[in-house]
């Protein structure tokens, strides 16, 4: 089978692999699709903080996490009721269940997970406890946003959310315009979202946002004011992953606002917090990890999310080093890979 290898920064390699064969407690999946994470294109470059982790696979390496597909093959001591055929999204982790995290509902801290990111391939093995069935009304490139589903639903749950409140967003990204969408679904009145590139504020108006504002074009702050009587908003959400969106966003909430951090930041990075500006405000400020807990609602979410839109670009497999050279710069919203 043909699946892309990571040997290195800048090289990434369609080759020919041997088919995986599922051990106990696997299933091996015909991949339909497998989104770009905002991630990917950082373990393109080298610049993915994890990669020097000591659990990291050594080059070269398969990645690829948002995906969906069909079953290929059963593995044996299957405790479910999965066959060969059948329409699946899936998780690319598997917990353990008997840690000290996932016996305190930390699941995404679990001390003994295996990971299964080899979604850029023709095939790929999976925990049995990582699939989820699709729905009839739901289709396989609808299926491969599962998992980015999940982090925006997660991060909407720490975002201290209800009827009535305001909530900014920066970053139009696929998370940011999830979260946008989860947030109205969860009683926002008011979104404000921020993004430099105009085919992605566009979206954003197009799924619901009051306001969409170019950040490099405007104080950001300033203009947030002014949208709310001078108060700031009840929950801002930094979805882009840029360090100076995560300081300015502290500047955009309101008093007892709370700021969840969504996006990934560099490992060594630091940023200046005003301590006295945390007291006088009673500001809340959270990071978002995974998505804990969330698959089995963000499934029955898929039907419901205006998801189309967003898929901009389905590239095959053998265009995928373009495909990730290209995407930082690209006003792409979500690229899926269909190999």
């Amino acid at each position: 089978m043909k699946a892309a290898l990571t040997y290195g920064p800048f090289d990434v390699r369609v080759e020919e692999v041997p088919e995986p064969v599922p051990g106990p407690g696997e299933v091996k999946v015909k991949i339909a699709y497998c989104g770009i994470c905002g991630t990917d294109p950082d373990i393109y470059d080298g610049t993915f903080g994890l990669l020097k982790a000591p659990w990291w696979p050594k080059p070269p390496f398969t990645t690829g996490h948002e995906a969906s597909g069909v079953i290929a093959e059963l593995g044996p001591a299957l405790l479910g009721d999965y066959r060969v055929g059948q329409r699946v999204a899936m998780n690319f982790r598997t917990y353990c269940g008997k840690c000290y995290y996932c016996r305190s509902m930390k699941e995404q801290y679990c001390e003994h997970v295996t990971s299964y990111e080899a979604g850029f391939s023709e095939y790929a093995l999976y925990g049995e406890a990582a699939l989820y069935s699709l729905a009839d009304d739901v289709s396989l490139e609808r299926g491969a946003m599962l998992e980015p589903v999940t982090i925006a639903l997660h991060a909407v749950d720490q975002g201290n959310i209800k009827p009535g409140k305001t909530v900014a967003i920066c970053g139009g990204g696929t998370i940011g315009l999830l979260v946008e969408q989860l947030a109205i679904r969860a009683g926002a009145a008011r979104v404000l979202m921020s993004d430099p590139m105009p085919e992605k504020r566009d979206m954003a108006k197009k799924l619901g946002a009051d306001w969409a504002i170019d950040p490099l074009a405007n104080d950001l702050v300033t203009a947030s004011r002014e949208l709310t009587e001078g108060r700031g908003f009840d929950t801002v959400f930094e979805c882009s992953g840029k360090l100076a969106a995560a300081e300015e966003s502290i500047g955009l909430a309101d008093k007892c606002g709370t700021i969840v951090w969504v996006g990934v930041y560099p490992e060594d990075a630091n940023l200046p917090v005003n301590p006295y500006a945390m007291f006088a405000s009673e500001l809340t400020i959270r990071s978002s990890m995974l998505a804990p807990y969330m698959f089995p609602r963000a499934l029955k979410l898929l039907s419901k999310l205006d998801l189309e839109p967003m898929i901009s670009q389905i590239v095959p497999l053998a265009d995928i080093a373009t495909a990730l050279a290209g995407r930082k710069t690209s006003t792409a919203v979500k690229i899926l890979v269909k190999p």
